[in-house]
C-alpha cells in the first residue's frame, strides 16, 4: 500500500483544517433565502439546524431544483436529511476516501454539536499545502474523455435542466469545436435574471453566453496532476476541461478524480 503521509509526521485530522466559521439556515427559512446566501457568500451547501441541532445539508444542486424564485418553498421539503459526518479526530485521508464514495463534496463537522464543515476543497488545499505526490503524473492518466459540453447561445432553461438531470455543477462552453468558456450552478445562481420561472408559464429566454465566465481555465493533457491541484486551489475552481494544442476539448477534470489520484 502506498504511504501516504511522509514518514515521521502525523497524520491530518478533520479539524486541522475544517472551516469553523460557518454559516447555517434553519429548516422552516426558504429556498429564496438559502439561494440568496450562496449567491452572495460562494458557499455551495449550507448545514440545516432545527433548535441549534444539525437535521439535513441542503446544496445548490438542491436549490437549482427550484426554478422559480418567488414559489414558497421551504428547506426541510429539499433538504438532504441522510447527512454524512464527521468528527474533529477523523483521519482525512479516510474521510476523503469516504467522500469520494458517496459523492459529495462538503460533511459538517460534529461532536455534540455542530462545530464547522469540511469540503473537498479543503482536503486539496491541505494536500498542496503538504506537498504531497499523487500516485498519477499526469492529467490524462485521469481525466474524462467524454464530456458534456454546452454551446453559447443555448437557452440557460436548457443548461438548468441539464446540470440537475446529470449531476453536473458545470460544463464547458463550445463553438466551432473550440472552448471559448464555462458555465456553472454558482454563474447561474449568482445572475438572478437567469432564472427560470416554470410554475408561472413564463419563460426569459437568457442564453448562456450572458451568464458564462470567460475565458476558460484549462489543462493540457500533458499537466502534472500536482500542477492542476494547485491551480483548482488557486482559483477555487472544481472543474476543468482538458483541451489540445488547437483549444479544442478533449477531457475533463473535476477535484474527485484529483482527490482519487492522492488518495488511491
Amino acid at each position: 500500500m502506498r504511504r501516504m503521509y511522509p514518514r515521521g509526521e502525523r497524520m491530518i485530522t478533520v479539524g486541522d483544517i475544517m472551516t469553523k466559521d460557518i454559516v447555517c439556515i434553519e429548516s422552516t427559512d426558504t429556498i429564496s433565502k438559502a439561494r440568496s446566501i450562496m449567491r452572495k457568500c460562494g458557499y455551495r451547501a449550507l448545514p440545516v439546524l432545527e433548535e441549534g441541532k444539525l437535521v439535513g445539508i441542503i446544496s445548490r444542486g438542491d436549490v437549482l431544483k427550484v426554478t422559480s424564485g418567488k414559489t414558497n418553498v421551504y428547506i426541510k421539503g429539499l433538504m438532504n436529511e441522510n447527512v454524512v459526518s464527521a468528527s474533529p479526530d477523523d483521519d482525512v485521508i479516510s474521510l476523503t476516501k469516504s467522500m469520494i464514495k458517496a459523492g459529495i463534496r462538503q460533511v459538517p463537522v460534529v461532536d455534540g454539536k455542530l462545530l464547522g464543515i469540511i469540503s473537498s476543497m479543503d482536503v486539496l488545499n491541505a494536500f498542496v499545502m503538504k506537498n504531497y505526490a499523487p500516485s498519477k503524473k499526469m492529467i490524462s492518466d485521469i481525466m474524462t474523455r467524454k464530456v458534456v459540453c454546452c454551446k453559447p447561445d443555448e437557452e440557460i432553461s436548457k443548461i438548468w435542466d441539464k446540470m440537475y438531470s446529470s449531476g453536473f455543477s458545470g460544463f464547458p462552453v463550445v463553438k466551432n469545436k473550440e472552448i471559448i468558456g464555462m458555465v456553472t450552478r454558482m454563474d447561474i445562481l449568482k445572475k438572478g435574471y437567469a432564472r427560470i420561472s416554470k410554475e408561472s408559464g413564463k419563460v426569459r429566454n437568457t442564453t448562456v453566453n450572458k451568464v458564462m465566465r470567460t475565458p476558460a481555465v484549462t489543462l493540457k493533457t500533458t499537466t502534472d496532476v500536482r500542477d492542476a491541484a494547485e491551480l483548482m486551489v488557486r482559483k477555487k475552481i472544481i472543474r476543468l476541461p482538458v483541451v489540445d494544442n488547437s483549444k479544442k476539448i478533449v477531457g475533463i477534470v473535476d477535484i474527485e478524480d484529483i482527490l482519487r489520484a492522492y488518495v488511491s
